[in-house]
Order: structure tokens, then sequence, then C-alpha cells
């Protein structure tokens, strides 16, 4: 049996059920009793027996074409799927990955079923968001029905429960694997000395935007060898070439001392110079202390903007008002505003993604709860929006993320603290 062959079957028995019956087909595995031998017990799982990949399908051992010294299927294995492959197709044929595949099955088809389209690209948080916002509505009351196209919250609370699922599944979906995620390329070390030379010459050593110009340049030759290795899908995050990478194999940075600068050009790899052990020790200190102090600040503020908001409530469908906030449209904001109400010739409009995006370079003036003339300290849904108006309940757990955003950005010193520089316009820095 063709691996394709298997993985049609496997979808339409639902071989995903089990947990372990996932692992088995992302995973390599030992022909041994503690790796096989568990996978031979799950329904739907894959083992290896006799150096070939098997599986127990309508009551006999079938084996399955694939080289047992790696998985049977990897998250980013191109497969190339007729429309009649699975229903989450919509009979379209489709070019996709074998990661995308399983996870709209999962997450999307299995929760929602024809109310979210295939999605034939990177699953981000915003990508999620985008889609739950424009379905979730409140339960139904008793006699009602879900509005056609849209989910409730016990469903959107389904979603979350498959996403629990997948947890887990990580280390086998994720390949860190690659000599260079380890060690650093020759190049950026040789590199490294022509621009440590230069700086030297030029008795700029100490010169922070000369050196942090230097730094940017290693940095981006690292970026483009890691992103274009098999590891590249271990990095989630820019921090961990431009800030871990930087200092563990390229250089420390170039960090305050007394009233000018010094350039740490060792990296970690190479140990610490003792000669500026002060800078290190400042430094560390330095983010440590940022962290530890603004915790505490952040929480208070956190607690004293509950304070303020927490009994205020979304207990009128519309205040009425005319009164509005002028927003410049721009292209990558528009789209946040979607669902906000706006005034057009006296009359309030519903804010759709569609407007938005057509109104680039415009003022819209949208209704906003500052604006907002309901009594007693409370808002309308017209002012709040489609979101924040949606439950009653929940403007003060939108509020309290601001000043919590505003504490973890501080608290986010203590691991990327460090001298750079950065680029401003200055129209826009004067406004």
């Amino acid at each position: 049996m063709t691996k394709l062959e298997f993985l049609k079957i496997w979808l339409a028995s639902q071989g995903y059920a089990e947990k372990a019956a996932v692992q088995s087909v992302i995973s390599i595995q030992f022909e041994d009793e503690d790796s096989a031998g568990a996978f031979r017990k799950v329904p739907w799982a894959v083992w290896v027996e006799g150096g070939v990949y098997k599986c127990h399908i309508d009551g006999s051992d079938v084996t399955i074409d694939g080289k047992v010294d790696r998985p049977l299927f990897v998250n980013d294995d191109y497969i190339d799927l007729p429309g009649d492959f699975h229903p989450v197709l919509r009979g379209a044929k489709t070019d996709t990955t074998f990661g995308l595949l399983l996870f709209n099955i999962i997450l999307f088809w299995e929760v929602f079923g024809t109310k979210v389209p295939y999605v034939n690209e990177e699953f981000t948080p915003k990508l999620i968001q985008g889609f739950l916002s424009d379905l979730m509505v409140d339960n139904p009351k008793e006699g009602e029905q879900v509005p056609e196209g849209k989910a409730s919250v016990d469903d959107c609370m389904k979603f979350t429960r498959h996403c629990n699922f997948l947890e887990g599944l990580g280390t086998y979906f994720v390949r860190p694997g690659g000599i260079e995620m380890l060690t650093i390329s020759p190049a950026i070390l040789k590199r490294k000395d022509e621009l440590m030379a230069k700086l030297k010459a030029d008795g700029k050593m100490n010169d922070p935007v000369a050196v942090t110009k230097a730094i940017d340049e290693l940095v981006k030759m690292d970026r483009e060898e890691i992103m274009n290795g098999p590891g590249a899908t271990f990095i989630i995050n820019d921090g961990f070439i431009s800030n871990a990478r930087k200092r563990m194999f390229i250089a420390f940075g170039i960090e305050p001392k007394g009233d000018g600068w010094v350039f740490l050009n060792m990296s970690l790899d190479e140990g610490m110079d003792p000669d500026e052990i002060v800078a290190y020790i400042n430094t560390a200190i330095a983010g440590s202390y940022s962290r530890s102090k603004s915790t505490g600040e952040g929480g208070a503020q956190v607690k004293e903007v509950l304070k303020l908001v927490g009994r205020r409530k979304v207990d009128l469908a519309d205040c009425g008002t005319t009164v509005g906030e002028p927003i410049q449209m721009h292209e990558l904001t528009a789209q946040k505003w979607a669902g906000s109400f706006y005034i057009v010739n006296g009359k309030t409009e519903q804010l759709t993604k569609e407007v938005a995006l057509a109104s680039f370079g415009k003022r819209l003036v949208i209704r906003t709860p500052n604006g907002c003339r309901n009594p007693e300290g409370n808002y309308c849904a017209t002012c709040c929006g489609t979101g924040l108006g949606k439950l009653a309940t929940r403007l003060s757990a939108e509020v309290v993320r601001i000043p919590t955003n505003m504490m973890l950005g501080r608290m986010k010193a203590a691991h990327v603290a460090g001298g750079k520089t950065t680029r401003l316009n200055l129209a826009t820095a004067i406004k």
C-alpha cells in the first residue's frame, strides 16, 4: 500500500482520534517492544516490523511504503491531492502539506465543518483569531438556533480542546536538526574578523552606531543561513537569532560603561573578556532589576485598572450618539477596525472588513467607547463594536490587557537587554 493510499484510509477512519496513532506516523521508531511493540497495540497506529511500516487494517497487517529511517510523514511533506481525497478539500484538487492537511481536519473540519474553508497557509495566531472572531456568537437560548455560518461559544471551546489534543506533538513536528543550529558558519566568523579590523583601524570600536551596523550585518548573514537550513521550523521568534545566537556565537554586543560605551566583542562561545567583567555583570543586573521592579509596578497597575472598570459592562444595544473619533485608515491597521461602527451621512453603519480595506488613506468617524452616552458609566454594544460589545462583562478583561502588555514588555528587558540602533522616520517621530 502506498503512503497516500494509507493516508486516505487513515483519515476517513479518523485514525487520528488516538494521539498515539498520530505520534506513530510522525516519529522515527525502533523495532523493539518499547517503540514499535507499543504502537502495535494502538488502533490505527503504524509500527516497524521486518524493516517496513505496518498497520492493522480490516483484520490484517498491511505493509506501507516508506523508509523506516525517517517518519512515515513529515509535517512539510508536499502532497498533491485529488478533490475526493477528503471532504475537507471541498472537491478541489489541492497541493498542500501533510501538516496543513492534518491541522485543517483536526482543528477546523472536526469542529466547524464547512464553515471554515481549507487553509493552505501557515497557521498563525492572527489567522486563527480572524476565523474565530468572525464565527463566534453567543450560545443560543432555549428554542433558538445558531445563525447560519456561525459557531457558538461551546463550539469554539471544542476548538480549544482540539488544540490541546495537538499539544505535545511539537517535538515530533518541529525539526531542530542540522549542525548549523549548534554552530556558526566559518564565513561569518571570517567576516567578523574583517569588520573588527576595520573598526579598530577607524577608531570606532566603542562607537555604538558603527558597532551595531557591523553586528547587524553578521546577524543578517546568520539569519539567511539558518532560515534556509533544515532547522528553520525551529525558529519561532527572530530573537533566537538576533539576540540568543548573536550573543552565543557572534558577539555579546555593545553595552553602557560610565558615560560611554564598551564593545564586548567576544561571543559567549569564546568566553567572557575578564577585563570587562563589570560590564557583563551590570548588563545582567540591569535586566533582572528592570524585570523585578516592573513586575511589581505592572501588577499594581493591572489591579488599579481592574478596580476602575471591574463593574463596567455593556448593557445597551445603541446609545444613539453622533459623536465619533476620526480614524485614518492605514493598510496595517484598517482590518483591525472591522466590526466597529462608523458614522456616515449622520447614520451609523457597521464597518465591514471589505469597507475597511477599501478605505486606505481615508478618515472614517468611528464610534468608540469614549463617546458613548450610556448612563451610569456603562457602554453600548454599538460604541464597543461587535467584538468588545459581544459579551456584557468582557470589558474589564479586555482593558486589563493594556497594562498587562506594558508590564510584559518591561519584563522582556531581562532577556533582550542590550544596545542597538533603530532608524526613525523624523516626520512620524515628531508628531
